[in-house]
């Protein structure tokens, strides 16, 4: 396990560590990567070396599509482009037409 916090590379000492995902990060550090939120133990999420709160984390990563947004925006075109998402799988395009 490094002792280099991947938000600030940095060492990180004993006694500022917090650990998610297998990583020691700073107790200033533990933050989430989209709101800025502070983490704790019991509300943090890590993935590929980065860390989220539960929402942001569901948001990101959880499942998509009807049932699972749980509102009126549930079944927009949104492709998550505000969540760091850059490729979708799916789009609006009809395919084998004026390809």
């Amino acid at each position: 396990m490094s002792n280099i916090c991947l938000k600030c590379n940095r060492a990180v000492y004993a006694a500022e560590e917090m650990l998610a995902g297998g990583l020691k990060w700073h107790k200033v550090c533990f933050k989430c990567n989209l709101c800025n939120k502070r983490l704790d133990s019991v509300n943090v999420n890590a993935h590929d070396q980065a860390l989220y709160c539960k929402q942001c984390y569901a948001r990101k990563f959880g499942p998509k599509g009807y049932g699972f947004g749980g509102g009126a925006g549930a079944l927009s075109m949104d492709m998550g482009e505000h969540l760091g998402n850059r490729a979708c799988e799916m789009d609006n395009k009809p395919k084998g037409v004026n390809a």
